[in-house]
């Protein structure tokens, strides 16, 4: 009983703001939207070997720069939706995890990805944008997982839930393997091995997380 009370107490602190939920889910559709916007105009880059980041440096690379600062500003508003948040011991750190996010891809919108082949020599954009977006994306699985019962209002959300949940663990899965095709990097050392694949799949689930989340907040108008 005294987990129901708690989620109610949530559903009602979010549901003052319904419009930051919508900016959640409009930053998780933009970031995708504009990705494969610059798959067109770029077909020359690899999606299976080349990073998102490299677009920025080709034809239409201000829809990804664009992209990248809805997604990050859409991570904060979901942040400040959930401000209030009480529910649960994991709340409060997932919910400064999801801020973790939003600013980390936020500093990777503003600082861009140095071009191809400047593995071994990063610029201090290059540097900052790389940082920045592995802690953007070691944060979210993380937020996700503490933060997806706690967005529940009673016991019908439970499908809710429990796609919430599946989808947080997707999000854990997508990130390791991210994390693996960065290993040569450091073993050889030499390229990635097809980053441009497992970074697309990870923009793909955070984006689904990010969107699915955001629309349970924004439904809490018809709380």
């Amino acid at each position: 009983m005294a987990e129901r009370r708690d989620t109610r107490l949530v559903a009602t602190a979010a549901s003052g703001e319904p419009w930051l939920g919508r900016a959640a889910v409009a930053g998780a559709l933009l970031l995708p939207a504009s990705v494969l916007a610059l798959h067109l105009l770029q077909p020359q880059l690899d999606p299976g070997n080349e990073a998102v980041s490299y677009y920025v440096h080709g034809r239409g690379g201000w829809l990804l720069t664009a992209g990248l600062l809805a997604w990050g500003l859409g991570g904060l508003a979901l942040h400040r939706a959930l401000g209030r948040m009480v529910a649960g011991q994991r709340a409060p750190a997932g919910r400064g995890l999801l801020g973790v996010f939003g600013i980390g891809v936020l500093l990777g919108a503003v600082f861009p990805a140095d071009p191809p082949g400047r593995w071994d020599q990063p610029s201090l954009a290059g540097m900052i944008h790389g940082n920045a977006a592995l802690l953007a994306f070691a944060a979210l699985p993380l937020a996700a997982r503490a933060l997806s019962r706690s967005l529940l209002e009673d016991d019908r959300s439970r499908p809710v839930s429990r796609l919430l949940e599946v989808v947080a663990w997707a999000c854990a899965g997508a990130f390791v393997l991210f994390v693996a095709s960065l290993v040569p990097v450091f073993v050889r050392p030499g390229p990635p091995l097809l980053l441009g694949l497992s970074e697309r799949v990870l923009l793909a689930v955070y984006s689904a997380w990010l969107g699915a989340a955001g629309a349970v907040v924004a439904a809490r108008r018809h709380a």
